[in-house]
């Protein structure tokens, strides 16, 4: 499997949407690295894409509650939209 976009909205820290795009400046290389601090919200995006391939956090610690941002709106939705290619066939699972 080799990703391609993630985007959340209201999701863990992320209050707002935020697109991830996993192609960009890898300059069709196929080596992806997710780095940062601690804090920085890399948990974050694995949970995402778990939740989004299995409705589960990668851990399975989490559940949907723990999941929703603290920060977001009331009225903004949580969601999550994964992008992946598997061979020659790209995939959107929501």
């Amino acid at each position: 499997m080799r990703p391609i976009k993630l985007r959340m909205t209201a999701f863990e820290p992320y209050a707002n949407t935020v697109e991830l795009d996993f192609e960009q400046g890898l300059n069709g290389e196929n080596f992806l690295l997710i780095y940062g601090a601690t804090g920085a919200g890399k948990t974050s995006i694995l949970d995402a894409i778990c939740y989004a391939l299995y409705n589960k956090s990668s851990g399975g610690d989490r559940n949907d509650k723990m999941m929703r941002s603290n920060q977001a709106a009331p009225n903004v939705v949580t969601a999550v939209e994964f992008d992946f290619a598997l061979g020659d066939k790209i995939y959107t699972v929501c």
